[in-house]
């Protein structure tokens, strides 16, 4: 008695191992449309290529071979391209997420060394130290900045006490000593994590700009001008860990200067109103100018 052996199907191909183990998984999945996933799959797709069913003995293991490796090579092909197109999607994602990190470092540099010419400590052993720190703008840097540094100022102008003297705010050393290299990043993280608790906004986001800029402050008032580097990395893996999805979603650094610049092209009724008195006085101003020059050479003339 001879028993019927099952037929042995081949797995899926097992992509397990090119899963990224950060939120960019998600990325490889929505990308992984041509992967044959499941052996349900594998079935469908081989009952779907003609000549893979069975017809006459003598013509079937022919037509079942060529079925087959045309089968595989599909299967390769679309697995090899489905995985190539995740590749790219994955890297241009992380390429663009150190490109905002990065931003964010000049954006921070930028911002300490301007904060610093407002308090009146900008010397040149600072501007030395913070060459080596500031790398190459790019042209995101030079169109975000103004923004982010006249929102900060106002910050700093509404709120002096908040964002002055910070270390002896939050540091327990005698008069906010700043014992070591690591004590500001550590502080301006925990700030952070406070901060962006419940929410992130960009008034928030210009808030801890503005206590990093009070941290180099008193960096410099105490004579430690190489922890300046410490702390723009600091805020940089604030950046990293707290706000890059956010700042992903809502268009990069630019988004900032999109959020605060006034829309152009509405008027309110105000608007209209102040536009026509204002061309209403120019016009009475001109005539008046003209009728005077014209009785003044009118006299002259007769």
């Amino acid at each position: 008695m001879t028993t019927a052996m099952a037929p042995t199907t081949s797995t899926a191909p097992k992509l397990a191992k090119f899963k990224s183990s950060s939120l960019d998984h998600e990325i490889y999945a929505a990308n992984r449309r041509g992967t044959i996933a499941t052996a349900a799959e594998w079935k469908a797709l081989r009952a779907s290529v003609p000549g893979t069913m069975p017809g006459t003995a003598n013509g079937r293991s022919a037509t079942a071979t060529g079925s087959a490796a045309s089968t595989g090579h599909m299967t390769r092909a679309a697995s090899t391209s489905s995985l190539a197109s995740s590749t790219r999607t994955m890297t241009n994602y992380q390429e663009y997420k150190m490109e905002i990190i990065n931003q964010g470092k000049c954006l921070c540099g930028q911002y300490i060394r301007a904060r610093l010419r407002r308090a009146g400590v900008l010397n040149r052993k600072v501007i030395q130290r913070l060459r080596t720190i500031l790398e190459p703008s790019s042209h995101v840097v030079y169109e975000v900045f103004p923004a982010l540094n006249s929102m900060g100022e106002e910050l700093e102008r509404m709120h002096p006490r908040v964002y002055t003297n910070i270390s002896r705010q939050l540091s327990r050393a005698p008069f906010g000593e700043l014992e070591d290299s690591d004590m500001a990043p550590m502080l301006l993280n925990l700030v952070a994590k406070d901060l962006f608790r419940s929410s992130i906004t960009w008034g928030k986001i210009i808030s801890i700009f503005a206590v990093c800029g009070g941290f180099a402050i008193d960096c410099v008032r105490q004579g430690h001008y190489d922890y300046l580097q410490f702390l723009v990395d600091g805020l940089a893996e604030i950046i990293e860990d707290d706000l890059v999805y956010w700042l992903i979603d809502n268009g990069g650094w630019l988004g900032l200067q999109q959020h605060i610049r006034p829309r152009v092209g509405e008027f309110s009724f105000l608007g209209w109103l102040t536009l026509f008195m204002t061309i209403s006085a120019g016009a009475y101003v001109v005539s008046n100018v003209c009728k005077r020059i014209g009785c003044h050479l009118y006299s002259l003339l007769f």
